[in-house]
């Protein structure tokens, strides 16, 4: 009987840790908080969900951190940070020419709002107490900052000739190529030349 006991509160036990760890995982663009590799995630049971990047001296216990500083800084938390999105919408697309009857198709344009980040890095050796920076010193900052830039574009797109009709001209016609769009999403783009 002990063992039958000790056994359904072991299982039942095992069910609930399960299920406390698991967490349904929020969309967004940014990896998932819940991976635990390289910089780890730490948050309190119940709390809002704060976004960690540890830096310093490794701690005793089960939260590693890199050691390439000596302080832990909150980059943001979770509520605060939106998943993005990019529609794809139908658009009313007229195509006209001198001369010529204008003809309208339906095209797509893209339309929504995507994450962006610049989280800078601290340049180990380089003071710069009462003097002005160089624009060598800015160029390394530039570079050592993980920047991300992402904006709603078309994903698909595709090219369509129309033919407009143009009485009055020789050739009666003209060909315009007008880009069509097939699906839009939020796509990540080079800042290096930027900021």
């Amino acid at each position: 009987m002990f063992w039958k006991l000790a056994l359904t509160t072991i299982l039942v036990w095992t069910l609930c840790v399960a299920t406390e760890t698991k967490k349904p995982r929020p969309q967004s663009a940014i990896p998932s908080p819940y991976k635990l590799k390289g910089n780890e995630l730490m948050s309190s049971p119940g709390s809002s969900l704060p976004l960690h990047l540890f830096v310093g001296q490794p701690k005793k216990g089960k939260h590693e951190v890199l050691s390439s500083s000596r302080e832990a800084l909150v980059v943001t938390e979770r509520r605060y940070l939106r998943s993005d999105w990019c529609k794809t919408q139908p658009l009313r697309q007229t195509v006209s020419a001198d001369g010529c009857v204008s003809h309208t198709l339906i095209n797509r344009f893209c339309y929504g709002q995507c994450n962006s980040f610049y989280i800078p890095r601290h340049l180990t050796g380089q003071t710069t107490r009462g003097r002005k920076s160089s624009a060598a010193t800015e160029k390394r900052l530039q570079d050592t900052s993980f920047q991300s830039c992402a904006f709603c574009r078309p994903h698909r797109v595709t090219t369509v000739t129309v033919r407009l009709h143009c009485p009055g001209l020789e050739p009666p016609y003209r060909h315009r190529k007008v880009q069509r769009v097939k699906q839009c999403r939020c796509v990540s783009v080079s800042v290096n030349d930027t900021v």
